[in-house]
């Protein structure tokens, strides 16, 4: 049987320090957050619960240890019950990320 997944999006912006050039800049981020698809879950809940969590990210500096992607996504699921997969774009460069968790 193929699992099926429902996912949410929301966005923030944050800076980081680059951990070769020492140089701190910003990014804007897009995020999905998945859930299993069962039980049927309510999608605006869904949305809210990760719009609340990025806040907590949103126009901050992001510690060192979550310069990549990967390790944001990790962050980002951690705070999210039930969250199963955080996929993280970066849409002006064109990458993006999947992690599951």
């Amino acid at each position: 049987m193929t699992q099926s997944l429902t996912g949410a999006g929301w966005y923030f912006s944050a800076s980081h320090r680059d951990p070769i050039r020492k140089e701190l800049h910003g990014h804007s981020y897009e995020v999905t957050a998945y859930w299993p698809s069962e039980p049927p879950r309510d999608a605006m809940v869904l949305q809210w619960t990760l719009r609340d969590v990025l806040k907590g990210f949103d126009h901050k500096t992001l510690p060192d240890e979550m310069t990549r992607a990967e390790t944001l996504a990790r962050a980002i699921g951690s705070l999210i019950d039930g969250c199963v997969r955080v996929d993280i774009e970066r849409p002006s460069e064109r990458l993006r990320c999947e992690v599951w968790l």
